[in-house]
């Protein structure tokens, strides 16, 4: 986008509620979260696939999460 663009949209912005903007605000998480799922997806297929052409088998896994507090490190 231009400079004349992005200063409009702002302009914009600067009109809406807070309810508009909230909401705004909601759809656009929703929209990069749909965006890096697939850019995940994407890369998982690639390396499936290289890894198939080379007669690999890949499994990808999703990282445990970890809940809660970390363990205190033990100090001397």
């Amino acid at each position: 986008m231009d400079a004349y663009v992005n200063e409009r949209l702002i302009e914009r912005l600067e009109t809406q509620g807070d309810d508009e903007l909230r909401a705004l605000i909601a759809r656009a998480r929703d929209i990069l979260a749909a965006r890096e799922d697939k850019r995940k997806k994407e890369a998982i297929a690639a390396i499936r696939q290289l890894a198939a052409e080379h007669g690999l088998g890949v499994t990808v896994r999703k990282p445990a999460r970890r809940r809660g507090r970390p363990p205190k490190s033990k100090s001397s």
